[in-house]
């Protein structure tokens, strides 16, 4: 639970939804909804609004240091947008939860997180920037490729087929993707055969409860580790899938809610004791991306396993969706935390916040 005094009022920013917009967008009104509920059980006050760019922060009038809970996301077709709007909210003296816009700025690039994780030493799968008219990098990267756009979040732009096998069909995935997503880079990754984990890693905040532990020791759920609470380890399972279905997380697996492979795309925990040597590696993996990346306040990290089983590194994502059906809420409510546990120890963290 957050220390705020009574009274205290958080600012719940978010991206502002247009009439029509698609399922990922809509989503942020999910999560802005949890964090209202979980303010009110920690008797912390709010207010919400909708920003349409960072233009819209100099309308702001509050005092510096003021706790604003970040829900910005950017909108289609500008995957910058949450890295300004981070930004100019920091200019503004303002106190924002979850990581800073330097890190997010990290995070929304793929291509600039996995090279900062190989120049780390961290596992990352085979990979490279694709030009579709100089496509070069298939030669040094074996296939399997999926190929998606470098700065793109929610499996946007993993919708259709993101999954190519021969030089000709990742050449024409690319060329698609250029003109869907212009003037953005794209990445071309061997896809990893193994499983697909997702870490959910919190803050400790205040009083925070739960063991305490050193990795490489008995794997234990939801430990505390170094401040930062690493949540039940998720695992994807790809259910009655053909032997030539892509076993990944796509648009349609995501958001397509009446789809066949929404249904057969099922979230499950890995068993923290029988598999406690698996559990303790993507714990130490997570951990590292999080140090790495500078993520403060809330974060996921996304591992596939490799053709050894080794744990590699998809994606770090800062402040990830906090929607009651999303990924990190089911992880929190394993570890037996509510809206109003995970709400008031992210408001604790933010920097500036008074914790």
């Amino acid at each position: 639970m957050s220390s705020l005094p009574l009274g205290t009022a958080v600012l719940i920013a978010h991206t502002r939804v247009d009439d029509g917009a698609d399922a990922s967008t809509r989503d942020v009104l999910d999560q802005v909804a949890l964090v209202r509920e979980g303010l009110a059980a920690c008797d912390i006050a709010s207010e919400v609004i909708a920003l349409t760019g960072p233009e819209d922060v100099k309308e702001l009038i509050r005092e510096p240091g003021t706790v604003v809970f970040n829900l910005i996301e950017s909108p289609p077709g500008r995957p910058r947008w949450q890295v300004e709007v981070a930004a100019a909210l920091e200019q503004r003296g303002l106190a924002l939860t979850g990581s800073c816009s330097e890190a997010i700025w990290l995070t929304t690039d793929k291509i600039e997180t996995r090279c900062r994780l190989a120049a780390a030493g961290m596992p990352v799968a085979p990979g490279g920037v694709l030009d579709p008219e100089a496509p070069q990098v298939l030669e040094s990267v074996p296939p399997p490729w999926i190929i998606k756009p470098a700065w793109e979040d929610a499996s946007l732009g993993l919708d259709g087929a993101p999954v190519v096998a021969t030089v000709d069909d990742a050449v024409a995935r690319a060329r698609e993707l250029a003109r869907r997503f212009p003037e953005q880079p794209l990445l071309v990754e061997h896809l990893l055969p193994g499983r697909e984990l997702s870490l959910s890693l919190l803050a400790k905040g205040n009083g925070a409860a739960g063991p305490s532990r050193e990795v490489g020791s008995r794997a234990v759920e939801g430990a505390l580790i170094d401040g930062v609470q690493v949540l039940p380890v998720a695992e994807m399972l790809f259910l009655d899938f053909a032997k030539d279905e892509p076993r990944v997380l796509s648009y349609e697996a995501k958001w397509h809610v009446d789809s066949s492979v929404y249904a057969r795309t099922v979230r499950s925990f890995v068993d923290p004791v029988a598999e406690a040597a698996l559990y303790d590696e993507a714990c130490r993996v997570a951990l590292a991306v999080w140090r790495e990346c500078g993520l403060a306040g809330y974060a996921r990290v996304d591992l596939r396993l490799d053709e050894d089983g080794r744990p590699c590194v998809l994606e770090a994502n800062a402040n990830p969706c906090l929607s009651a059906d999303a990924g990190f809420m089911a992880a929190a409510a394993r570890a037996g935390l509510g809206p109003a546990d995970v709400v008031g120890r992210v408001v604790a963290a933010a920097d500036g916040g008074r914790s």
